[in-house]
């Protein structure tokens, strides 16, 4: 993983993706504003567009130009980051090794792709610079709340409790290391010091197939595009109008004929980076007249209890606005903007700017946002 002149975090992917096309041939947040269209009349270049279902949801991919990306390039994207990380494909790596018992045993593998390294570096980076809010081992808890493949049955502190001490991304519990030959990577290894200890890593997995997807455009000679997995967004260049590429900030409202219609809070322009929205206005149950969102917080073991709606980050790659979005959610407003804005400082390259959009003490809907938002995102050209 290297981080670029601009900030942007760079995988070295492209290789072993080449790999995978070649074999493969012989799977709420911000959206794409679902009025934009891509306009050709501006350009003498085609506008091209890629659609359909991955992880549980949808990507939808835009670009133009006088080349068109094969499907097979964007289907082994999206084949490998499903393969490594998708907790509802059975025979995934992350289900082997979530289910491995630990202990003196270790679990080896080949890295082919390098994918297990770099998320693996950069969640460890985000869970220390969140101090914890960003933490992939949350995973026990998210089945024991019922938001994983688990059925929700009766929690009581005390199976809270038992969980808590396996959750925390510390070499005790779990680490992930790789052994070399000649300075020549050989195979990766995990050593999980607590058996109870699983990892999910939907806060930062679709950020990163986005970041993926962009880098095999690129690779494909494509400059002007937009791509979105489940609402995490990441645009390069232009449209084909010559305008900034426009996303859509839904407003956190629950819909209460059920419907999957949105109301829309704004519209930014998005320029060479990526936007990613985490929210708990769609995904939580109502038990006892309390309720109970997706985002558990690793500090407590229960499902954050604030105001805050929505975080929307922008920042110059989609894995980090995504798991920065995740850590605001479970900070909430307070704590959020100070941590965000401390982020920022110790990391200026990343170009990250915070949207938050809370409720008051009277249940008014408000909003904050850093500094810097308006001039990163505004849709003034």
């Amino acid at each position: 993983m290297i981080l670029g002149a601009n900030g942007a975090w760079h995988w070295p992917f492209a290789a072993a993706l080449c790999c995978v096309v070649i074999a493969s041939s012989c799977n709420t947040p911000s959206r794409v504003d679902s009025t934009e269209q891509v306009s050709d009349q501006a350009s003498p270049y085609a506008a091209h567009l890629h659609s359909g279902e991955t992880q549980g949801t949808t990507y939808l991919i835009k670009y133009h130009g006088d080349f068109v990306v094969e499907q097979s390039i964007i289907d082994a994207v999206l084949e490998v980051v499903d393969v490594e990380f998708n907790l509802w494909r059975a025979e995934s790596r992350i289900n082997a090794i979530n289910s491995h018992p630990g202990g003196n045993e270790l679990f080896t593998f080949v890295d082919s792709t390098q994918l297990w390294s770099v998320i693996w570096s950069r969640s460890l980076d985000l869970f220390e610079a969140s101090q914890g809010a960003f933490d992939p081992t949350v995973h026990p808890l998210v089945e024991l709340w019922g938001f994983g493949l688990s059925e929700k049955g009766v929690v009581t502190d005390q199976d809270v409790q038992r969980i808590l001490p396996s959750v925390g991304m510390t070499p005790d519990r779990i680490d992930l290391d790789e052994n070399e030959k000649d300075r020549v990577y050989s195979n990766s290894f995990l050593r999980k010091g607590n058996p109870e200890t699983s990892i999910d890593f939907n806060g930062i997995a679709q950020g990163l197939t986005v970041d993926l997807l962009a880098d095999a455009l690129w690779e494909e000679g494509i400059k002007n595009f937009m791509v979105e997995v489940g609402g995490e967004v990441k645009c390069q260049g232009l449209r084909s109008d010559g305008q900034a590429w426009r996303i859509a900030i839904d407003r956190p409202v629950d819909q209460p004929d059920g419907l999957d219609e949105r109301e829309l809070q704004s519209i930014v322009a998005v320029r060479d980076a990526a936007i990613c929205t985490s929210g708990n206005y769609r995904k939580f149950y109502e038990e006892d007249g309390i309720r109970r969102s997706h985002t558990i917080s690793p500090f407590t073991g229960y499902p954050v209890q604030h105001s805050l709606l929505s975080a929307t980050i922008h920042a110059a790659d989609a894995a980090t606005a995504d798991a920065l979005a995740t850590a605001c959610m479970v900070w909430g407003p307070d704590d959020g903007k100070r941590f965000i804005e401390i982020y920022q400082s110790d990391n200026p390259l990343e170009r990250v700017e915070a949207f938050f959009i809370f409720s008051s003490n009277s249940g008014e809907m408000k909003t904050w946002q850093t500094k810097g938002w308006d001039e990163a995102l505004s849709t003034d050209d």
